[in-house]
């Protein structure tokens, strides 16, 4: 499949100073995701839709957003010492319309928590991180507010999209989602005709059941697939290294330490003197929930097969989940 050559006329341009907005228009044709900022100032909360959010640096951790002088949330915003940034996830388009908008208590009926600050942390995003205020940069019509991260969680879920000027969801690029299900031929490229591979059809089964499953796991707390993966492990291991548990979690290493800390600040693991990794009570009770609602969810997706091609289909699966790698997983460069 070859892409296709770019355009040699110009869909739109114009001067900048003669046209704003045509290039407004031209800004939005880079896709972002969205955020909900949040504050707490001068005796009340704030919080604002915005997609101008960016990592800056590293070390030390640093984010930035920017915000029109002409919002009637500047002045809190300025002066709050604290801020939150919500990334929506892709079933969160209430919120980015709540606060799109002015006026009106924006936060009257939500579920959330107090972060640093003050700040209100909503539930069930793609990822949310805390700061304190670093720096504000006078930049023309707005400012631009750089936080210096203090904590954070993230959530393996989809994300909301905005791109020219209205929402989207992300999808698969077109050819790494045939790859994915069909493989390829002698020639690298992927064929309508090849038969779907035994990993592309697993994965799809894997990513199906584990997003009818994603609202299970945000109620039960987990924040990623690879934190409950690695958690269940250690409850049918009973103690683990890293070293055993990265070829067998399917994650890198990488992941995997960040998965264990996780678990670890959550109360779900400890560390045993000896090194190991162990579950705690709390651990054992949140695997024996998740297991139950897993089984029952599914029996829901499965009633449509026979007893015995469920069996067949188990059998199988047993056979290859024994062949499993004995090294860890490498990142990507």
């Amino acid at each position: 499949m070859s892409a296709a050559a770019p355009s040699t006329e110009a869909p739109g341009s114009g001067n900048v100073l003669e046209d704003l907005r045509g290039y407004r228009r031209a800004l939005g044709h880079f896709a972002t995701g969205v955020t909900v900022v949040t504050a707490a100032a001068e005796g009340q909360l704030v919080g604002m839709t915005a997609n101008s959010f960016s990592s800056v640096s590293l070390d030390p951790p640093l984010i930035l957003w920017s915000i029109d002088k002409r919002s009637q949330s500047f002045s809190s915003f300025e002066s709050a010492g604290h801020f939150a940034v919500n990334v929506l996830a892709a079933d969160q388009l209430d919120l980015a319309s709540r606060f799109a908008r002015s006026g009106a208590d924006k936060f009257a009926g939500l579920q959330w928590r107090v972060g640093q600050g003050g700040a209100p942390c909503l539930p069930y995003t793609v990822a949310t991180f805390e700061c304190c205020k670093h720096q504000c940069v006078d930049a023309g019509d707005h400012v631009i507010m750089i936080g210096r991260v203090l904590s954070y969680v993230v959530a393996d879920r989809d994300p909301l999209v905005f791109l020219r000027g209205r929402f989207a969801l992300s999808v698969d690029y077109p050819v790494l989602g045939a790859e994915q299900s069909k493989g390829t031929g002698n020639s690298g490229q992927v064929s309508a005709g090849d038969p779907p591979t035994m990993l592309g059809l697993l994965w799809d089964a894997f990513a199906g059941l584990s997003q009818v499953f994603q609202a299970e796991r945000d109620v039960l707390g987990l924040n990623s697939v690879a934190q409950g993966r690695v958690l269940s492990l250690i409850e049918r291991l009973g103690h683990a290294s890293p070293d055993v548990l990265a070829p067998k979690a399917h994650i890198t290493p990488q992941g995997l330490e960040e998965a264990l800390h996780a678990l670890q600040n959550g109360g779900y693991l400890s560390v045993g003197s000896d090194g190991l990794w162990l579950i705690t009570d709390k651990g054992r009770a949140h695997v024996a929930e998740r297991r139950k609602r897993a089984v029952a969810i599914e029996a829901s997706q499965l009633k449509a097969f026979s007893a015995s091609e469920l069996e067949t289909t188990c059998r199988v699966l047993r056979s290859l989940g024994a062949a499993l790698p004995t090294a860890p997983v490498q990142a990507t460069p």
